[in-house]
């Protein structure tokens, strides 16, 4: 059973699964941390708008009123505009919250990671995504569950024309990729997000890695 007194907060709010993750913990918690750069409105008035600076996160005291930290944080090289800037928000910041948060006492920690992630990579995306996985192990959550999806689906603010391409050409072929290649169908954001609330409101302590077929078991747990 989900404690409704414990505090959550989500980085990334503005985001796909990040809405997703305010609209259902909203629901479940008697108060919700979004934390962003500027203001976000929202429609539950149990939800409070942290404006952070995450290039100054030392400053930020808010870490010491939550409970459980829900990171889902990116952006894409043609947003970012650089290499640099792109590995600011998808390593940078996310590793910067989770270290401010653990420090403040919290001991359980989701975050949105990529299905391929690999620190040895030779491609910017999957490469950064192993690389924050791989430091938030060292941190030493008691929890710590880290979604690994294909393309998220879901209507998205900003135009990602890649993306959409993406996704209409997995949409074609996901009847096909079964077994072994199960794990590369496209996935909705709102199970993502229903599937990180359980997760790490229902298991115990470990690391936990989940791709296309458990992030959908532990959605339907809701």
């Amino acid at each position: 059973m989900i404690d409704k007194n414990l505090v959550p907060a989500v980085a990334g709010s503005s985001g796909l699964v990040g809405s997703f993750l305010i609209k259902n913990l909203s629901k479940k918690h008697v108060k919700v941390i979004s934390v962003s750069r500027k203001e976000i409105s929202f429609e539950n008035t149990n939800v409070v708008n942290q404006i952070v600076n995450f290039d100054n996160l030392k400053k930020e005291t808010f870490f010491k009123d939550i409970d459980h930290l829900y990171i889902a944080l990116g952006t894409t090289i043609k947003k970012a505009g650089s290499v640099k800037n792109f590995e600011k928000v998808d390593y940078h910041y996310c590793l910067e919250l989770a270290k401010h948060a653990f420090n403040f006492g919290v001991k359980r920690l989701s975050i949105v990671s990529s299905v391929g992630s690999n620190s040895n990579s030779k491609f910017l995306y999957p490469k950064t995504k192993g690389r924050i996985e791989k430091e938030l192990v060292k941190i030493g959550f008691d929890h710590l569950s880290i979604m690994k999806p294909g393309i998220i689906m879901g209507q998205r603010k900003e135009n990602r024309l890649g993306e959409k391409l993406a996704k209409l050409i997995f949409s074609i072929i996901s009847p096909l990729l079964i077994l072994t290649l199960s794990k590369y169908k496209p996935i909705h954001a709102n199970i993502i997000a229903k599937a990180m609330i359980n997760v790490l409101n229902l298991r115990g302590e470990g690391i936990f890695k989940l791709e296309y077929t458990d992030i959908t078991k532990f959605s339907k747990k809701y």
